[in-house]
């Protein structure tokens, strides 16, 4: 199982290297001390990362789930603004000095690496061999992954971890990185070029780009062909980096926010800039709002 930190960039570039190096590694021990619990053993920690390896699968599932479920106490200054998501594979593998190789590591940390925060992942051998009835009714089919050297895909599943109708924030009090779990957001609109375009409530991918096929199409060296989406999740207008230079975000307040294959939970007012920072003389700023 590996458990990254999601986001930590943002963090970094947002509190300043040693408020969020303090802030990460923090958050790591408590993912160290929970997977320990259920009798994790830790194999290494990998900057904002940890792996660890379990012996049973119902134990490990349920230490994710622990983790998620820790992360969302907003009252502790441990998980305050952490945001973790988790990738999980099952098979052989090979420790040698303290450390673990093999197929299976590779594949759980390809996992891990297409998780968005506070999601987890795992192989479908994972989902079929859990035995306790709670864990494998939250088991959801969720992607398929194509793996080097293997002709069939990996069937992903997630695990629903969360209560049907929760809906949650990366939060703290009023800030704009770290939002409070607030109202459901009804409504969303873009600003580009002159032109105002509302994104529905329904919409599951509306892209931004220079691709000719994107719903907003916007022109830039910098700028990938599908650089950005957006889709509505839970009452809110999630925004999900998925370019080479990343997504810049300003609120309306001059607080910013930095996004590179990551998401983001879009409130208030403000701007965002595909690739490079946001620059309000750029007519390539997109300004959004959200009601």
């Amino acid at each position: 199982m590996f458990a990254d930190v999601a986001g930590s960039t943002a963090m970094y570039e947002n509190m300043g290297d040693e408020l969020a190096r303090e802030r990460i590694s923090k958050a790591l021990n408590t993912l160290i001390s929970i997977s320990r619990r259920h009798s994790g053993k830790l194999v290494k920690t990998i900057g904002d990362e940890i792996l660890v390896f379990f012996t049973d699968v119902d134990m490990a599932v349920y230490a994710a789930r622990a983790i998620q479920e820790t992360m969302e106490d907003d009252r502790s200054p441990e998980t305050i603004g952490v945001s973790i998501r988790i990738g999980m594979q099952y098979g052989s593998a090979i420790l040698e000095n303290d450390d673990i190789f093999g197929d299976t590591v590779n594949v759980a940390a390809r996992i891990a690496s297409m998780a968005k925060a506070r999601q987890i992942l795992c192989t479908q051998e994972i989902a079929f061999l859990i035995k306790s009835a709670e864990l494998s009714n939250n088991m959801r089919p969720y992607d398929r992954l194509r793996v080097k050297g293997r002709n069939e895909q990996l069937d992903i599943y997630l695990f629903a971890w969360e209560q049907e109708g929760d809906i949650t924030n990366m939060a703290t009090a009023s800030s704009f990185t770290n939002p409070q779990r607030a109202d459901l957001v009804k409504s969303l609109s873009l600003d580009y070029a002159g032109e105002s375009h509302s994104i529905p409530t329904e919409t599951t991918a509306y892209t931004m780009g220079r691709g000719k096929d994107c719903e907003l199409v916007v022109k830039g060296d910098l700028i990938s062909r599908y650089h950005a989406r957006i889709e509505h999740r839970r009452g809110k207008f999630i925004i999900t980096d998925q370019s080479t230079n990343g997504t810049f975000i300003r609120s309306s307040e001059g607080q910013d926010v930095f996004l590179r294959r990551e998401e983001f939970t879009l409130f208030g007012s403000g701007n965002i800039s595909l690739g490079k920072k946001v620059d309000l003389d750029d007519p390539n700023v997109i300004h959004f709002t959200c009601e």
